[in-house]
């Protein structure tokens, strides 16, 4: 078995690109050495390897050069911000918080989810029942700090994953895959938008090129609406590798063209009998009374919510009117 990554490549790179990156590294040399000595000093119980971290550096370079479509002066001015705000946010050693850990244990009672093996692009795979979060709950429970420092974890771990798939394989791996199940939704779901974009933005300013592929699934009628809503909030290039996937039969023939049939759960068509909770893949945590109650609260402002739709669908009509009474 491959014990570390294998070797970045320049070669892979035309001869334009290159230069460039020979010009990002050499500019970002003396920073790089500096932060890898603030790493090397944290007190973890997992040790940096220093060839391993060039090697891994490489890869971070080439992942920034290719989002911030090889402009060699935005590269860097992202990569020297990128390399801050993990210093700034303690970022490196989040993995082995133990707060952090019962935390994400605690979020994920809230927020229905699993790590569930790897796509056939050998992507580790995140499956989250979006639909069934607990939206009164999690606003609740967490800050909206701790729920920026749970994205921060589930980031690193994800990236944590790719890189040990990489060196199992001895191929590199460095995006991962995400299904999010939409069945069950509300528009309650709006009251997390503002979170939610939040985590777009550290996606993309300090783990770009890191999403390979977005499967939605069993989008509901508010779907649309609430698409339009972030949309716009989303890279090009990162719009291009989501997919949503309409309600149906179909729905598991589509996820087996991405996903080997063992690494699915059976709710979605696939034959896993490896999960511990298994058929029941992503566990929903049963909160008894307490859901009750969410449910009552969120069935109340569910209605209120969708009365405000439809007055702003009658205030339209009214204004169409209007206009058109003006025209005549």
């Amino acid at each position: 078995m491959v014990v570390s990554s294998p070797l970045f490549d320049i070669n892979q790179l035309n001869i334009e690109q290159q230069k460039k990156f020979d010009t990002v590294y050499n500019e970002l040399k003396s920073k790089h050495t500096s932060y890898l000595q603030y790493k090397f000093n944290l007190p973890l119980k997992t040790q940096f390897d220093s060839e391993q971290e060039e090697n891994e550096w490489r890869y971070e370079l080439h992942r920034f050069l290719r989002a911030r479509k090889w402009n060699v002066t935005h590269t860097i001015k992202s990569l020297v911000e990128m390399i801050q705000w993990r210093i700034d946010n303690n970022v490196d050693s989040i993995l082995e918080h133990a707060p952090m850990s019962s935390r994400m244990e605690l979020l994920g009672k809230v927020v229905p989810n699993a790590q569930h093996g790897y796509t056939k692009a050998h992507r580790p795979l995140y499956i989250e029942k979006s639909g069934l979060i607990h939206v009164n709950k999690i606003l609740k429970m967490f800050t909206s700090e701790d729920l920026v420092q749970c994205h921060i974890y589930w980031l690193e771990y994800y990236c944590q994953l790719a890189r040990e798939r990489s060196r199992q394989l001895g191929k590199h791996v460095e995006t991962f895959a995400m299904i999010t199940d939409l069945h069950g939704c509300k528009l309650n779901l709006r009251k997390v938008l503002p979170l939610f974009k939040q985590s777009l933005y550290i996606d993309e300013n300090y783990y770009p090129e890191r999403l390979g592929q977005m499967l939605i699934i069993n989008p509901p009628a508010i779907f649309p609406t609430l698409w339009n809503l972030v949309k716009h909030w989303f890279d090009p290039v990162t719009k291009t590798k989501i997919i949503v996937i309409k309600k149906g039969p179909g729905t598991s023939t589509l996820l087996l063209q991405h996903i080997d049939s063992d690494q699915l759960p059976r709710e979605y068509g696939g034959t896993c009998n490896s999960c511990s909770t298994a058929p029941n893949c992503i566990p929903v945590y049963d909160w008894g009374k307490d859901t009750a109650d969410d449910k009552q609260e969120e069935q109340e402002e569910q209605e209120g919510l969708e009365g405000q739709e439809e007055q702003k669908g009658l205030e339209g009509q009214e204004e169409q009117e209007e206009h058109k009474e003006q025209n005549e």
